[in-house]
């Protein structure tokens, strides 16, 4: 069964980058985000996850992975 994950990306100037995965895992879904990124950057799933009402409104299919802001400053 495929899941939508958020998946939190930081870059190698340390900002981060916010992704969602659609994978049969938790670690699929990170596999799919680190395919996608440069070299250099590290992808780890993000504590917060969507809600099913969430996922249910987006149109994702297995080994989608798309970035969904550009950048995050963590302070």
């Amino acid at each position: 069964m495929t899941g939508v994950y958020l998946v939190r990306v930081l870059t190698d100037d340390r900002s981060n980058r916010l992704w969602l995965a659609a994978g049969s895992s938790p670690e699929e879904a990170v596999s799919l985000v680190l395919d996608a990124i440069p070299e250099g950057w590290s992808a780890r799933l993000a504590q917060e996850q969507l809600t099913p009402a969430e996922v249910e409104g987006l149109d994702m299919k297995q080994g989608d992975a798309y970035e969904i802001t550009r950048t995050i400053r963590m302070g």
